[in-house]
Parts: C-alpha cells; sequence; structure tokens
C-alpha cells in the first residue's frame, strides 16, 4: 500500500445494507453503489496524506477513552461502532472482525490538492456513499444521514457517561 496521498474506498458484504439501515432510511432503488468485481459495495471512500497510515488507521486504532472524548477517533470506526451498537469498552476484538469482512482499493495521487480533486469528482461521479457523513451531498441519503448522526450523538452520549478507566 502507498503510503503518499490518494483516495480510498471501503467495500461491505452486500448485506450490510440491510444490517446497517441504509434500506430503512434511504430509497436504496434509487441509490447507485460502486462494486467490487466479488460483489462487495463500496460503502465509504475518503482522501489521504498516507494512504498507509489512513487506512490503518480506520482499520485498527485502538479504542481508548482519550480517543473518544478527544473526537480524535476515526469517523469511519466510530460510525460503523455507533451502527453495529459494539460496547466501545468490551468489543474492539468484534469491531476489528468486523474490519476484516471488508475490502478497500485506493488509488495514488500525485499531490494533496490532486488527491482532493479526486475526493471531490467520486462524490460527483453518480455513486452513492451512506457512510460519507460530512460533506455528502447526496439528497437521497439525506434521511439516513440524520439517522447516522442520530445513532452516532446517543452513542457517544451513552459511552462517554459509562464510567470506565
Amino acid at each position: 500500500m502507498p503510503d503518499g496521498a490518494g483516495v480510498y474506498r471501503w467495500y461491505f458484504p452486500p448485506e450490510a445494507i440491510h444490517q446497517l439501515k441504509i434500506d430503512a432510511y434511504a430509497p436504496v432503488e434509487h441509490l447507485k453503489f460502486r462494486t467490487a468485481p466479488h460483489g462487495h459495495v463500496c460503502l465509504y471512500h475518503g482522501m489521504a496524506n498516507s494512504l498507509a497510515q489512513r487506512i490503518q488507521w480506520h482499520a485498527a486504532q485502538r479504542l481508548a477513552r482519550s480517543s473518544m472524548a478527544s473526537g480524535f477517533l476515526s469517523t469511519f470506526r466510530f460510525t460503523l461502532l455507533a451502527l453495529n451498537q459494539f460496547d466501545y469498552w468490551q468489543d474492539e476484538a468484534k469491531l476489528n472482525a468486523y474490519f476484516d469482512q471488508l475490502w478497500v482499493d485506493w488509488q495514488p495521487a500525485e499531490s494533496r490538492p490532486h488527491a482532493l480533486e479526486l475526493e471531490h469528482q467520486e462524490f460527483r461521479s453518480g455513486f452513492h456513499y451512506p457512510l460519507n457523513i460530512q460533506g455528502n451531498p447526496a439528497p437521497e441519503l439525506a434521511a439516513y444521514l440524520k439517522f447516522v448522526k442520530q445513532t452516532r450523538k446517543s452513542y457517544k452520549i451513552l459511552t462517554l457517561g459509562q464510567n470506565h478507566e
């Protein structure tokens, strides 16, 4: 995996559309998903200054109280914790196993500005990315994004309210 700038995409088994409740809040029949040759669907994409570091951060960041409290937890990782209702304090292995079923691809870029342009092109490509909650322009995903944001907020309040060291 390259260490330089680029864009990356996370692909999920097709049943994740139901498991993550995308079909309950979005008109799936009108959504266009990028698919991998083996049938996984891309539900999240991003840009990185270092592809190797960012993909590792998403896939294997340790779950610590300081990460949750400071907001220095991968947005993508946190979203999957909340949507799957994994226990932040006890289910790190479950979350890592969840990531093991995902597939990731990447496209290196010449520079950070080029990577940003590739990311913007991805949003304009006509594909839908329901797990991209920040700056997602797809009106078809508005209700789902609202659900995800509410789920994340409730999960954070519940998790930080628990007294764990």
